[in-house]
């Protein structure tokens, strides 16, 4: 295991090319860490290059850039990165460290910037608990406490697992936590900077707690007052009355929506009370999804004096609405499946039904119902 990420500082060398293979480099050393142990990759350039991909082959970490390499390399990885990816990562072993002191395990995280968040194997977790992880990951930055690398023969580890390693390295963190790591960490606890709890949910396997670590908190604070400023501006009022703007503006969508559907529903009463006076007994309904034919047959299923029938082709399929004042839709719709592969159903009164087949075929099996 290299010992280069024992020093999560460690942000430039100078090198050389161990192998090229395909585009892909690995070099006699590196700072820089590619994706493995639940840690996002580094960023940053190689002879002044962005790197473009970075993959393991058993210990071997392999750079990719989008122009050829060569002697010397100069490697620089990006500062803001590697806080950002270590301090999170160094965040959830001490919360492994909390948790296992009460009985429980993180079992699953999320760690990538914008989307910090760790869940834990249980739905009941006590009243007031979000607060006290945030008081205790404060206390844990305020009173820092050093972290410690240390290496053994994989033989040697109490977990059976990790004998097939020639060695492990054990992370310890003050007296928080101690576990196999092979990932980066801070050198203390106090470089996490911040830990805030922002929020949780419930999941199948327990509970999923949303945080924000480190320089994470600039990036959402950022955000956060940009999505302000935003709505401030487009509500033309002060932060202070920002909730108030918002609330209004939702109480008059609500009143817009009210308006408009009563609106539409005005409309279809209209259109019901014209397709009545029409004398077919087969009406071909044309422009309308299939919620406004079933509106239209429903506004004129207390009022239809005769047989009607609505039909229109709506996404390739024909629909039709039966309206019987005899209650005999339902007999109706039975002589339609007798001729047709049609689906829908409803009451003595109406039913409704769709098919896959020709429109011109519908009509003519609807034309001779009645």
């Amino acid at each position: 295991m290299s010992r280069a990420y024992d020093d999560f500082r460690r942000l430039a060398c100078t090198t050389k090319i161990r192998e090229e293979k395909d585009g892909w480099y690995s070099f006699e050393d590196t700072v820089f860490y590619g994706e493995k142990g639940g840690m996002p990759s580094d960023r940053g350039t190689i002879n002044g290059q962005k790197v473009t991909d970075l993959r393991w082959e058993g210990d071997t970490l392999w750079h990719r850039t989008a122009e050829p390499l060569s002697d010397p390399i100069e490697m620089q990885v990006d500062e803001e990165t590697r806080f950002l990816n270590t301090a999170i990562q160094s965040a959830l072993h001490i919360l492994d460290g909390y948790y296992a002191k009460m009985g429980l395990k993180l079992i699953s995280v999320g760690v990538h910037p914008g989307n910090q968040w760790y869940e834990v194997d249980s739905k009941n977790l006590p009243e007031g608990h979000l607060q006290e992880v945030e008081r205790f990951m404060t206390q844990a930055i305020l009173h820092s406490q050093k972290v410690s690398f240390s290496y053994m023969d994989g033989r040697d580890y109490p977990d059976p697992e990790y004998a097939k390693y020639g060695e492990v390295r054990i992370v310890k963190i003050g007296d928080l936590d101690t576990q196999p790591c092979g990932t980066l960490h801070v050198s203390e606890t106090a470089e996490i900077c911040s830990f805030t709890v922002l929020d949780s949910e419930k999941t199948s396997h327990g509970t999923k707690v949303h945080v924000s670590c480190g320089l994470d908190m600039n990036h959402r604070l950022h955000e956060s007052y940009d999505t302000l400023k935003a709505l401030n501006h487009v509500l033309n009022t002060g932060t202070s009355e920002l909730v108030t703007g918002v609330e209004n503006l939702a109480q008059a969508s609500r009143q817009m929506k009210k308006e408009i559907d009563e609106l539409k529903n005005q409309l279809t009463a209209i259109k019901a009370a014209g397709l009545l006076e029409r004398p077919e007994k087969v009406i071909v309904v044309e422009h309308v999804d299939s919620g406004e034919l079933r509106k239209l047959s429903h506004g004129m299923m207390n009022q239809v004096r005769s047989l009607k029938i609505l039909a229109a082709e709506i996404d390739g399929n024909s629909c039709f609405a039966i309206i019987s004042p005899d209650n005999q839709a339902r007999t109706l719709m039975d002589a339609v499946k007798q001729k047709l592969e049609v689906t829908g159903g409803g009451s003595p009164k109406i039913v409704s039904g769709q098919t896959a087949a020709p429109f011109s075929e519908v009509l003519d099996v609807l034309q001779q119902l009645g």
